[in-house]
């Protein structure tokens, strides 16, 4: 096989691949006993529509933010923005320093409003510290946002199945949903 034909086969071997999405565990962001959840893909647990699920626990830069996800994923970082800890910022679009996990079929899982301390560059890690909780971007306050998206749709009720909701715990011991990569 010529290397131009061996071009072809890896590149519909790798286009395959990403074309296949699946389920993933995601486990509470936040290593601390009283990360709750305040915000549904429904609703913001305050009353207003939202759709990702927001974490905290009331403190910003002081939690363990570690990658949600079970299990081995690279996640790609978006950094730049300054340590805010009271949000209302544009950057990077209004998330904030940020980080990206690609799966296939246009499904992307994605943790926002990160302080600017988060690890730089990108990364693959199992339950690693990803950086500190912050609330850079347009943010209200310092929390974990998270939310699955396809083809920059997010999509709504991606953890339901791990019955989620408003004040249920958050830390990194639990169980929180089963996005879709």
């Amino acid at each position: 096989m010529n290397v131009k034909n061996m071009m072809y086969a890896t590149a519909a071997l790798v286009a395959g691949f990403a074309g296949v999405a699946s389920a993933a565990t995601a486990m509470g962001p936040i290593c601390d006993a009283a990360a709750r959840v305040g915000s549904t893909t429904y609703y913001s647990c305050s009353g207003s529509s939202h759709t990702a699920l927001d974490i905290s626990n009331g403190t910003c830069s002081e939690w363990n933010h570690r990658g949600m996800l079970s299990g081995s994923y690279y996640y790609a970082y978006f950094g730049g923005c300054a340590a805010n800890c009271s949000g209302g910022t544009t950057c990077n679009g209004g998330a904030g320093n940020y980080y990206v996990v690609t799966g296939g079929s246009g499904w992307d899982f994605r943790q926002l409003h990160l302080n600017a301390n988060a690890s730089s560059g990108s990364k693959t890690c199992a339950g690693c510290a990803l950086g500190l909780v912050g609330s850079t971007g347009n943010s209200t306050g310092a929390h974990v946002h998270s939310d699955n998206r396809q083809y920059g749709t997010r999509k709504s009720a991606w953890y339901t199945s791990a019955g989620t909701t408003c004040g249920s715990s958050g830390n990194c011991t639990n169980v929180v949903g089963y996005p879709t990569l």
